[in-house]
């Protein structure tokens, strides 16, 4: 997983830290939820991570689903845990996600991830009004219509 925080707040190019996890090492984590949701009706490993700020998808995934990204004026700025920068211009808007037949959007910015199909953070988490209990494994959405949706992810092995 990649999980990114702002080390700059400028606004133009801004750069952005990244911390590795994979999928087993989320299956144990105790602040994190993660599982297989729909994205434009295509099942997708989704990590849920309160911790990061960018929602991200992977550049697979973005090919999986035939999906074309637009292309960012100034790029986002990853910094790698080896200390290596990585630039990404592409983004994709509008990816339509389905959780319990309950339809959302979001904006995902595309980056070269293994573990991962999606990663859903603050961004996206707060516009839909997500509490995540890491206890129980589930994330309480708030659907557009006003309705609550549970998420129920992967249980610890």
């Amino acid at each position: 997983m990649l999980m990114l925080t702002p080390t700059s707040q400028r606004r133009i190019s801004p750069t952005l830290s990244v911390f590795a996890i994979t999928q087993e090492e989320a299956d144990y984590a105790n602040d994190v939820v993660a599982g297989t949701i729909f994205i434009n009706d295509m099942p997708a490993y989704v990590l849920f991570n309160s911790g990061a700020t960018h929602s991200f998808i992977s550049k697979r995934f973005t090919k999986k689903l035939g999906l074309t990204s637009e292309i960012l004026v100034e790029p986002f700025r990853v910094a790698t845990p080896t200390s290596k920068t990585i630039e990404t211009h592409r983004m994709r808007r509008k990816c339509k996600i389905c959780i319990n037949e309950h339809l959302f959007q979001a904006e995902l910015i595309q980056l070269n991830m293994v573990e991962f199909d999606v990663i859903l953070v603050m961004d996206w988490l707060s516009k839909n009004h997500a509490l995540i209990d890491c206890r129980k494994r589930n994330v309480r959405l708030q659907a557009p219509n006003q309705e609550e949706v549970i998420y129920h992810g992967k249980v610890k092995k």
